[in-house]
C-alpha cells in the first residue's frame, strides 16, 4: 500500500470567510414563489458545480442531475405533485387540514428551471456501505444541500419538492433504468424575500432548539 506524501496544512479560514458562510447558511430558504426571468447559464453551472465538491460515501458520487426547462415536462412533474398532495392532505384533519389547503408547497410551473436529482448507484459493492444503511441516499442529499447553499450565494431561490411519486416521476420523465429520483428542485429568482422559513410565517411549524446528548458529561 502506498502512503501519500504529507500534505501542507491548509491555511486557516479567515473570520470574514466564516462570517460569509454563516450569512449564506442563515439566508437559505425553501422557496415556492419565483419570477419567470431565466437563470444565466454561468450561474446554473456554478450551482451544479457543488456536486463536484460534495462528499459521498466511498467517493462514489452516486447522483445524476437532470435539468428540466421544457414547460411541458415541468407540467408532468406538477401532475405528479397534485396527485401526491391530494393524498397527503388526508393525513390531517380539522383546522390542520384547513391550514394545509392554504399552503403553497411548490413552484414547479413558476420557476424557470427544475433540477431532478436521482440516485445512480455504482456497479458492485461500495466502500463504507457495509454498516449504517442508506449511505448512498445520504450522499445524494448532502450534495443537494451544498447545491442549495450555492444557489443562495448566487442570490437564487431554490425549493425542494418532496411531494412527488419517485416511480411515477421516473416514468413521466423517461429516466434511465436503475436511477431513482430523490429530489426535485425548483430553481430561479425568488419572488418573495423570506426573513424566516415560509412554514414558520404561515403558522404551520416553528424551529426548536437542538437537542444534544453529550455522553461525556457527568450527571
Amino acid at each position: 500500500m502506498t502512503v501519500p506524501a504529507a500534505m501542507p496544512a491548509p491555511a486557516p479560514v479567515s473570520a470574514q470567510d466564516r462570517a460569509a458562510l454563516w450569512r449564506v447558511m442563515e439566508a437559505r430558504r425553501d422557496h415556492r414563489h419565483f419570477r419567470p426571468d431565466p437563470v444565466p447559464p454561468e450561474m446554473l453551472a456554478r450551482v451544479l458545480d457543488a456536486f463536484r465538491v460534495a462528499p459521498s460515501v466511498g467517493l462514489s458520487q452516486p447522483w445524476q442531475v437532470t435539468v428540466i426547462r421544457d414547460p411541458a415536462r415541468r407540467a408532468q412533474v406538477h401532475a405528479s405533485f397534485v396527485q401526491v398532495r391530494a393524498q397527503e392532505r388526508l393525513s390531517f384533519s380539522g383546522e390542520r387540514r384547513d391550514l394545509y389547503d392554504t399552503l403553497k408547497l411548490e413552484g414547479i410551473l413558476d420557476a424557470p428551471l427544475g433540477l431532478l436529482v436521482s440516485l445512480d448507484p455504482p456497479d458492485g459493492p461500495t466502500l463504507g456501505t457495509g454498516g449504517l444503511g442508506g449511505m448512498l441516499e445520504a450522499s445524494v442529499l448532502c450534495a443537494v444541500t451544498l447545491a442549495w447553499l450555492a444557489a443562495t450565494a448566487e442570490g437564487l431561490g431554490l425549493g425542494w419538492l418532496s411531494l412527488v411519486d419517485g416511480g411515477d416521476l421516473g416514468e413521466r420523465l423517461d429516466l434511465p433504468p436503475g436511477t431513482r429520483p430523490l429530489a426535485y428542485l425548483c430553481l430561479g429568482w425568488p419572488a418573495l424575500t423570506l426573513d424566516a422559513p415560509l412554514l414558520e410565517t404561515t403558522g404551520w411549524a416553528r424551529r426548536t432548539p437542538l437537542r444534544v446528548n453529550d455522553t461525556d458529561v457527568t450527571p
